[in-house]
């Protein structure tokens, strides 16, 4: 893996490219954008094997009713986010 440290923002950023795509680098962990959302829901304080588990839970999960359903999820706050 490769790092660096952005000069203008001081955070730790790695290299991703995908195959068949140009490179680009990113910040480790959650973007600005995303960091409230996470921390919002309870997902900035899981450790690393809840976040592990919690991302299985999401590769076997099919449909959104089955991931409601869950124990997992049910632990989670709800955040101000409006449905239609």
């Amino acid at each position: 893996m490769i790092t660096r440290i952005n000069a203008r923002t001081g955070r730790e950023e790695i290299w991703l490219q995908p195959e068949g795509l140009p490179g680009i680098w990113v910040h480790r962990g959650f973007c600005e954008r995303c960091h409230p959302f996470n921390k919002c829901m309870g997902l900035a304080e899981l450790t690393d094997a809840e976040w592990e588990s919690m991302e299985n839970l999401i590769n076997e999960t099919i449909d959104i009713l089955s991931l409601e359903k869950s124990p997992n999820l049910s632990k989670l706050k709800k955040c101000s986010v409006k449905t239609l």
